[in-house]
């Protein structure tokens, strides 16, 4: 496949690097000479000089030849322009991402077709409904949706009082239609097997039918959905999560440090409660009385006061908080330092650009622990090896999982005797060693 990049940032330069390392033909545009340097010493890649919204740029970097053209810089309006250019010239597909407010009502983030672009992400809409959805578990540090929302992909961690640890898994009296599907121990992540036992701070994936995850949730880790949330930053991803939030009829709290945007939200948000205030003022969330609170989120645009924020919010009494971070590079500094929930805008977008740049049996893809594991959709077609076999003899690889399958809209956690049809599309879980041998089972064989 033929892609060319706009935007050299974090987006750019991940996108770029992953695309390059699976053989991907390459062309990184950036007016800033560094960047494009920087790019060109971790991935063996065209690089261009110049605006990416201009129309001779494009046409140097053969964007009418693109099968994908991706804009990701930091600017909304050259993002939009070199993907309408693009498209104009004969780019097959092109997708932009816009974070302003003027996007943050896209439905989840994402819209097609919107000016003739083909997808418009925004990444901190994405955010504030994932937010929500964690707000909305009983515990999670994070939930997926899989299958046209069928599917759940819950994260969980093991505190050192839950039912389930020191058992063997096949010994776990777990829901029919929900099976753990990955666990992450001292920042590895393995698939286990029916003998393997859960110990206190392992992080667990758990994949199930949405709808039988909250059973599941209380029983590895007791929790409870928010009816109280504070969030700190009343930008994008605040106003978003608040509105979803309200709308559910949760409290909302929200402090916001501009005076002129903490008005403005107090206004078009009479729900929510709105306080002028700095989010790292230890003072203000003890008179604020953060600790009484279910979920503490620190959204703002700066990394550090939402590290801090989070922080000082454990320190007085928070049960659970989520930070931002804008560089993915700091999340595991984050979990560490005792943030519950880490999510960043920038690798969700990454996330939803490499979706399309897959084969097309690939419906989705979601990447897991820095690259450690992915979570594939799969549409299984006629004459391939997964079709048609019960799923107990299809020697599935080690290391990877069949987490659901989707079959006439109903989906389902498959058991040994399942046999997956044409058309059926399949959840699975695989570490990067083996994915290559999973799409192999999915592609159709040769007559």
């Amino acid at each position: 496949m033929y892609v060319v990049i706009v935007g050299m940032g974090e987006v750019g330069r991940y996108v770029t690097q992953v695309l390059q390392s699976e053989q991907h033909d390459v062309v990184a545009i950036d007016n800033d000479t560094q960047a494009l340097h920087r790019v060109g010493e971790r991935a063996d890649v065209a690089v261009l000089s110049g605006y990416g919204a201009s129309l001779d740029v494009l046409v140097k970097a053969r964007a009418h030849e693109a099968d994908l053209v991706v804009a990701v810089t930091n600017f909304d309006e050259v993002n939009l322009l070199a993907a309408l250019a693009s498209k104009h010239i004969g780019a097959k597909r092109t997708i932009a991402r816009l974070q302003g407010k003027e996007y943050s009502n896209v439905e989840e983030g994402i819209q097609y077709g919107m000016l003739g672009i083909d997808v418009v992400v925004n990444p901190r809409v994405l955010v504030a409904q994932e937010i929500a959805k964690i707000a909305r578990s009983h515990g999670a540090l994070d939930v997926l949706g899989l299958a046209g929302n069928r599917i759940e992909v819950v994260q969980l961690e093991l505190k050192a009082n839950s039912k389930v640890l020191h058992k063997p898994l096949t010994n776990l009296s777990l829901p029919e239609q929900v099976l753990v599907a990955a666990v992450v121990r001292d920042r590895e992540l393995f698939v286990p097997g029916g003998a393997d036992v859960l110990l206190p701070g392992d992080r667990v994936y758990l994949v199930g039918r949405t709808g039988h995850m909250e059973v599941v949730e209380e029983q590895f880790c007791g929790g409870r959905e928010a009816a109280r949330v504070c969030i700190v930053g009343g930008g994008v991803v605040g106003e978003a999560l608040a509105r979803s939030l309200t709308g559910a009829d949760v409290e909302v709290l929200v402090i916001e440090k501009n005076r002129d945007a903490a008005e403005r939200l107090a206004m078009t948000h009479p729900k929510v409660t709105v306080v002028h205030g700095d989010g790292t003022n230890l003072t203000l969330l003890e008179e604020e009385q953060v600790g009484s609170f279910d979920l503490f989120c620190a959204v703002s645009h700066e990394d550090e006061v939402n590290l801090m924020s989070g922080l000082l919010a454990k320190r007085v009494g928070a049960s659970r908080t989520v930070s931002l971070v804008h560089r993915p590079d700091y999340m595991d500094i984050y979990r560490q330092l005792g943030i519950d929930v880490v999510l960043s805008p920038r690798q969700t977008a990454s996330d939803h650009i490499l979706k399309w740049v897959r084969q097309t049996e690939l419906k989705s893809l979601t990447i897991l622990e820095g690259g450690q594991a992915e979570i594939l959709e799969l549409e299984a077609t006629a004459g391939s090896r997964v079709v048609g076999t019960p799923i107990k003899r299809l020697n599935f690889p080690r290391g990877a999982i069949l987490g659901a399958i989707v079959s006439r809209g109903a989906a389902r956690v498959p058991r040994g005797e399942d046999v997956i049809t044409p058309g059926d599309t399949v959840v699975v879980l695989t570490t990067a060693s083996t994915r290559s041998q999973v799409e192999r089972l999915f592609r159709r064989r040769m007559l």
